[in-house]
């Protein structure tokens, strides 16, 4: 997969995953009937140019008229992507709240879209994750299509989102390189099933990078099919931890605000921040690594043979906002939803 196609995908992926843990939809109801209240969040007004670009991106995507809300929703506090649902609750668009970009769509279906073959897959890996759970899938399913905004049209690939009691899997159809694979499957775990010692490995390594007390709240076991991690988190910051090693490979500061320019903290100072860091979590000595700021995504990347190994943004008082290693080093952003496992 090459650098822009993974960029979407990983783009996708965490929109899919912000729609299932993100607010109700706005007029959803309930098995009783009773219409659920949305959750509070950032308004995004819509002007009326934009507008009618979502009503058409929709209706293309859903191949028939769809209303709109009239209002759409900032996906996190921090980012300018942001959402807006159908007044029937069926339908999603994923776009820049300030240039008006169109980035992804998604829809709810059903599960006899997928193929037998395509439920059997997702079940044995799930069960090759971890075996000491029962899996079903749901009959609702989610599909969601990159868009892409100057031509107007979407790609070629579809990805599809199954669902069940405590676990959720992506599944990519269509790929004009890689065709038909499953592109991540997460399993959720009370903290009670959690081994002590991945545990205490946790607690560690936020307390050292993050200078934060880990209280675990959530965790899931992450597949990229290759690889397993485990992904932790509290209120306040996230962890991925590589199951097989049992060591931290990415951790995240869920509230701290990053530095902006170069000029604010230095690459001299990054460095002095990240280096020991890095070589207590990641076993990575960066000493002699080439250091670049990428105005991108306002980070620090620590270099060697042209690829980046280490990635940092800090906040205004050299914290650690976040720190990553391996593949998730490539790309930089504040999501940990969006991160992907190192691949072999």
């Amino acid at each position: 997969m090459n650098l822009k196609k993974a960029v979407v995908a990983s783009m996708i992926v965490s929109s899919l995953l912000v729609t299932l843990a993100g607010p109700t939809f706005v007029g959803a109801e309930t098995a009783g009937g009773k219409k659920q209240e949305q959750a509070s969040s950032s308004s995004v007004q819509i002007d009326k140019k934009v507008a009618a670009k979502l009503q058409k991106a929709v209706q293309k995507f859903a191949g028939k008229d769809v209303k709109l809300q009239n209002v759409g929703e900032l996906v996190r506090s921090n980012d300018t992507m942001a959402r807006v649902q159908s007044v029937d609750g069926v339908y999603q668009i994923f776009f820049d709240h300030k240039t008006g970009k169109v980035w992804t769509l998604n829809g709810k279906t059903t599960i006899d879209k997928i193929s037998k073959k395509d439920q059997d897959d997702v079940l044995k890996l799930l069960k090759k994750m971890y075996s000491g759970k029962t899996y079903a899938l749901d009959k609702e399913v989610i599909l969601e299509r990159y868009y892409d905004d100057k031509k107007e049209q979407f790609s070629q690939d579809s990805t599809y989102l199954l669902k069940g009691k405590g676990f959720e899997v992506s599944l990519v159809k269509n790929d004009p390189d890689l065709k038909d694979y499953i592109n991540r499957a997460r399993i959720e775990f009370a903290k009670e099933e959690l081994e002590a010692k991945l545990l205490t490995a946790a607690e560690e390594a936020v307390k050292t990078a993050l200078d934060h007390q880990f209280n675990i709240t959530e965790a899931y076991l992450v597949s990229n099919t290759k690889k397993n991690a485990w992904e932790l988190k509290d209120g306040s910051s996230t962890l991925y931890v590589d199951e097989q090693s049992g060591k931290a490979t990415n951790l995240f500061h869920n509230t701290r605000k990053k530095v902006t320019t170069s000029q604010t903290i230095t690459a001299k100072e990054a460095k002095e921040v990240a280096a020991p860091l890095a070589k207590e979590l990641f076993s990575i000595d960066i000493t002699g690594y080439e250091v670049k700021w990428n105005s991108l995504y306002q980070d620090y990347c620590f270099v060697k043979d042209q690829e980046t190994k280490v990635r940092v943004a800090l906040d205004a008082n050299k914290k650690v906002v976040y720190l990553k290693s391996g593949a998730n080093a490539l790309f930089g952003g504040e999501d940990p939803v969006a991160s992907r496992l190192e691949e072999e």
